[in-house]
């Protein structure tokens, strides 16, 4: 006999826990006791060597020196199997705005995992032949990626909005890396990461944990991390809006980015920005979902977002689409941007965003790695260490207006490029009718050359 599906209870309030800070010679601990969390998450932020802070002539190198490090002390990518032997896994992400390295291992052999992690950080082997074979893989994984639409077309929007360094991808692309030179390496590696202590983040069931030796066999005596700088970097130059096509000869398929100019991450209000993101097109009842998937069965789904940093930010909306349908999607994207800004979201759609981002905390923060995550958003952005519980508070008491006043601000449909990865005589004369100021055709081969 079936039994009735039980009554669903009202959401239950989160708090994301409060962590503990340590000072350790030059580095800071922050750290999350978790009880019975027996896979413990480390994570070394040095905010001052993400991608942004790379010289002009040398860019590529953070994201060379995170691949090279993976070969350790030894060299030879001998750091995975002696991580292995403890149950551990090497983590490594480099941001425009800071390098971050890590740990996932058993509290129970976290000291061990640690001591293999801090020696690969602070001393790696750095041998020549190791970083030219890393090199050539970033070169050649630069091209097989950008074989796909999508990334060519996402690959494009910094050269589109920005100069300096964003212009270009945050690995460098192909032809700036392959003139780092393992001297390049060593000098980047000196320079922020070998006697720049930084910030580690651990967390785990942390009772039998001793922080401070943690602390010392990952800081030693390296210094305090210097202040970040922030420079706002300076728009690209063009008549906005515009479009470009990046030429793919016979492809049936456009790969679609609408992306413009925004806020840096201190200076915008984020449950405002993320809510009208979503109503737009950050979920799956969004209204840029609802009009090509739905309504007009052009794509499989539509994407829309904030990619924001300490300096700067980027609005991004992305989707792929059939290749007659191209221009049509473009004008679709238009209009929906201004029906949001005239009108401002209705009150189921309100609701929907609260609850998207309220509701499911507790499952989003479960883990180690993603408590160790959101620590981690907090060093890099200087953010109060209750940044969490303040974002779920900034949710659930948004009102319409401020969605809508978040549309009118933060959106800029005349600031717009709109690039198109897609096949150019298919494409072009459509794009052009549209009205999306000029229409420019590139060799996606020529974009970083």
């Amino acid at each position: 006999m079936l039994q009735s599906r039980p009554e669903l209870g009202p959401p239950q309030p989160y708090t994301f826990p409060k962590p503990r800070h340590l000072s350790v010679g030059g580095g800071n601990v922050i750290a999350i006791d978790v009880p019975g969390q027996q896979y413990a998450a480390v994570r070394l932020v040095q905010p001052t060597a993400g991608a942004a802070n790379e010289p002009l002539d040398r860019m590529g190198v953070a994201s060379l020196t995170g691949e090279v490090l993976e070969d350790g002390v030894h060299g030879n990518s001998s750091l995975a199997p002696a991580l292995e032997q403890h149950g551990a896994e090497w983590v490594c992400r480099v941001t425009w705005d800071s390098f971050i390295t890590g740990v996932d291992a058993p509290v129970t052999r976290i000291s061990d995992a640690v001591a293999l992690f801090a020696e690969a950080v602070r001393a790696p082997a750095l041998r020549p032949e190791d970083i030219v074979r890393r090199r050539e893989q970033l070169v050649e994984r630069f091209w097989l990626d950008a074989s796909v639409a999508s990334t060519l077309a996402m690959r494009a929007v910094g050269g589109q909005l920005f100069t300096g360094r964003y212009g270009t991808p945050l690995n460098g692309g192909p032809v700036q890396l392959r003139e780092v030179t393992p001297e390049d390496v060593a000098e980047f590696h000196a320079r922020s990461m070998a006697d720049v202590a930084g910030t580690l983040v651990v967390v785990g069931d942390l009772s039998d944990v001793d922080l401070e030796a943690l602390g010392t066999a990952v800081f030693g005596d390296a210094a305090p991390a210097p202040a970040a700088q922030v420079t706002p970097p300076e728009p690209a130059a063009g008549e906005l809006p515009r479009t470009v096509v990046l030429d793919r000869p016979g492809s049936v398929q456009s790969a679609l980015i609408l992306a413009h100019r925004a806020p840096s991450r201190p200076e915008i209000d984020l449950p405002k920005a993320d809510g009208m993101s979503d109503v737009l097109g950050g979920m799956f009842t969004s209204r840029l979902n609802m009009e090509l998937r739905e309504r007009l069965g052009y794509t499989y789904g539509v994407g829309c977002r904030f990619d924001l940093r300490r300096d700067s930010g980027v609005f991004l909306i992305s989707t792929q689409v059939e290749a007659a349908t191209t221009a049509h999607s473009v004008t679709r994207m238009f209009a929906e941007i201004d029906r949001l800004r005239a009108d401002g979201p209705t009150e189921g759609e309100l609701e929907a965003v609260r609850e998207s981002n309220t509701v499911g905390l507790p499952v989003t923060y479960s883990t180690a790695r993603s408590l160790a995550s959101a620590l981690v958003e907090t060093v890099v952005h200087d953010l109060p260490e209750d940044h969490v519980d303040r974002l779920r508070a900034g949710f659930e008491r948004l009102t319409a207006d401020d969605l809508t006043q978040a549309a009118r601000n933060l959106l800029r449909p005349s600031e717009s490029v709109v690039i198109v990865a897609g096949d150019a005589a298919r494409v072009e004369e459509p794009l052009r009718e549209t009205g999306v100021g000029p229409v420019t055709v590139r060799d996606p081969d020529s974009l970083w050359s």
